[in-house]
């Protein structure tokens, strides 16, 4: 790891080895073990791009095509819509079926490979406060609770004036030290379960935003539907799917809906001694052997606003190419020098999600 970071400018190597070398490569791993279970009903061969079709349109280079014909996985170039969204596109050949990947998906690869995943779970249906069981502020619990005890509008939590107010609350009639952590926990899962029941039920729109202080916030269901609408790709074949995103949870035409599933997780993510909660939407969208598997992160703790990430399978008969997007909008590559950091942050990170994407590379030709 520490090879790919000496290439930095000295001042940038604290903010991208905290965030970037550790936050994207992780959920880069969980999206693509989630996108590959692929198996329903096949949609009509006119809705899916060849993959000389989609190379093309993502402006990959003859050399490169060449290059991924031997294995390499190659970067393409995708533009971003602010200067906070930071995004990397790559592409690469699996030399095996999809049916090899998909029981390296059923194994639960991710949850055995991907340590500093702490505790996860699903949530279903209406949510209650029992599928948040297990949301435990850990590892540091007692640091942790007396950040949310003293929260405040900025950076340090990404919470709303509600939220906010409600750890004042809580903290009320003494100071941090005499708030039990379990008391701090249990507030918290109730904020979750709540967030989770507004996305589900106005999408988007129902995503609280995140005060930052001074009249400042930040909108996460404006970043995310922002890196929806640069999906254009997705709007071209798969029209209907493009609009569900953009409109969710207003549903599919009951032709589509039956090529669509979806999937809802909580995590919990040790970054470096810190406790983070990540509220995640996954949507699988696919035909008998090929798919496009949609994942929003469309709350977290601290660190970052939003992620969007997506994944084309196609399978050929050269094997199975995988064609990644990944979206994710942090505050960390704003504002001043923006212009700076973008591109030495792309260049830092994408070594590691090669050296992750490598890895299926090897596991799935020994199958």
């Amino acid at each position: 790891m520490d090879r790919h970071m000496t290439a930095a400018h000295s001042t940038s190597v604290p903010l991208h080895h905290r965030f970037m070398t550790r936050h994207f490569v992780t959920f880069v791993a969980l999206s693509l073990w989630i996108g590959l279970t692929v198996n329903g009903s096949i949609l009509e061969a006119a809705t899916l791009p060849t993959v000389d079709e989609v190379m093309q349109e993502l402006h990959i280079s003859d050399s490169d095509r060449a290059s991924i014909m031997q294995g390499k996985i190659v970067d393409w170039t995708a533009s971003e819509g602010s200067d906070r969204e930071l995004a990397l596109g790559m592409a690469f050949l699996v030399k095996t079926k999809p049916e090899d990947l998909f029981d390296m998906y059923r194994e639960a690869l991710v949850l055995k490979e991907v340590s500093v995943i702490t505790a996860h779970g699903k949530l279903k249906g209406e949510g209650t406060i029992a599928y948040l069981a297990g949301v435990k502020l850990q590892p540091n619990g007692e640091k942790e609770a007396k950040r949310y005890l003293n929260a405040s509008p900025g950076d340090e939590l990404n919470l709303d004036a509600k939220e906010i107010a409600a750890f004042q609350a809580l903290k009320a009639g003494g100071d941090a030290d005499a708030v039990p952590v379990e008391k701090v926990e249990v507030l918290v899962r109730q904020q979750l379960l709540a967030r989770y029941q507004a996305y589900r039920s106005k999408g988007l729109p129902g995503i609280a935003p995140y005060e930052r202080g001074r009249g400042q916030q930040r909108l996460a269901g404006d970043e995310l539907l922002l890196s929806t609408k640069q999906m254009t790709g997705v709007a071209k074949h798969l029209p209907a799917f493009h609009k569900f995103l953009l409109n969710y949870p207003q549903g599919l035409a009951k032709d589509e809906a039956k090529n669509l599933e979806e999937f809802f997780y909580w995590l919990n993510i040790d970054v470096f001694g810190r406790p983070m909660f990540v509220l995640v939407h996954r949507m699988l969208y696919h035909t008998d052997d090929a798919a496009f598997a949609i994942e929003r992160h469309y709350y977290t703790s601290h660190d970052y606003n939003s992620m969007l990430q997506g994944i084309a399978v196609l399978p050929t008969k050269d094997g199975t190419f995988l064609f990644y997007i990944g979206r994710v909008s942090t505050d960390q590559v704003a504002g001043f020098g923006s212009a700076a950091l973008h591109p030495v942050s792309r260049a830092i990170t994408s070594p590691y999600i090669k050296d992750m994407f490598q890895q299926i590379h090897t596991k799935a030709g020994k199958r």
